[in-house]
């Protein structure tokens, strides 16, 4: 889980690089060269038209660039569109928007919450079937005072109106729960059982690839015994697109 957990950090600074490693040439009469990743920073030298510099990173709408002097700095986005390829053709920059949310492929989420009382954490990833439908899995663990609680779900998410900012969505799905009492004085065993689910939560869009996501569930555990088990899921936590 910890592993998963630190990938999820990495993920927006790998998204925000697409375009590191590239080399462009200057198209523009002079780009200039901040000492930092804003309009604040003071401007430490220019790369005049023709010259070659180096993307190393992007951060936001600021790109790190490298000239063939060995200069580093930081140029705007609206002057990077200003450069071109070896071959002449300009630089293709992605536009982190509400429409390229709407548009998403893939997803990845980070939640906490509370299951029954039990500090809940939860990772998902999510792949766009269409529009409206997509398929996710999702892995959370849940410490209580009693037990502690291990799950894998697979479910399928519907959102009726993914034009909107705010837009609210429902949820289906199975897995498994792994239970491991935290008794000490009476023997007991850890049990595997089946569980379905069915939830309904709501999608906000904040800015760049970055998005807030609440989501509530209902659990229905088929256990060996005489009888079922239920149990409610609430949580809430940040995701990022590509």
């Amino acid at each position: 889980m910890r592993i998963l957990v630190l990938l999820l950090a990495l993920l927006p600074v790998v998204c925000m690089a697409a375009e590191a490693g590239l080399r462009v040439q200057v198209a523009a009469p002079y780009i200039e060269l901040h000492s930092g990743p804003g309009a604040g920073y003071p401007i430490l030298q220019v790369a005049e038209r023709g010259e070659w510099v180096h993307i190393l990173k992007r951060r936001t709408d600021w790109f790190k660039v490298r000239t063939r002097k060995g200069r580093e700095g930081w140029v705007t986005i609206e002057q990077m569109r200003q450069v071109t390829l070896a071959d002449g053709t300009p630089i293709y920059i992605e536009e982190l928007t509400f429409e390229r949310f709407r548009e998403r492929d893939w997803e990845l989420g980070l939640h906490g919450g509370e299951m029954d009382g039990a500090a809940l954490l939860n990772l998902y990833a999510g792949y766009a079937l269409s529009p409206n439908l997509s398929a996710e899995v999702d892995l959370s663990q849940a410490l209580g005072s009693f037990s502690s609680q291990y799950m894998a779900d697979v479910n399928l998410l519907m959102q009726p109106f993914p034009e909107w900012r705010y837009s609210p969505y429902f949820t289906l799905g199975t897995g498994l729960i792994y239970t491991s009492p935290h008794a000490t004085l009476v023997l007991t065993e850890d049990r595997l059982d089946t569980s379905a689910n069915v939830g309904v939560g709501i999608y906000a869009y904040l800015t760049r690839r970055f998005f807030v996501r609440g989501e509530y569930r209902r659990y229905t555990v088929f256990t060996g015994r005489d009888e079922n088990e239920a149990f409610n899921q609430w949580k809430l936590g940040l995701g990022v697109f590509f």
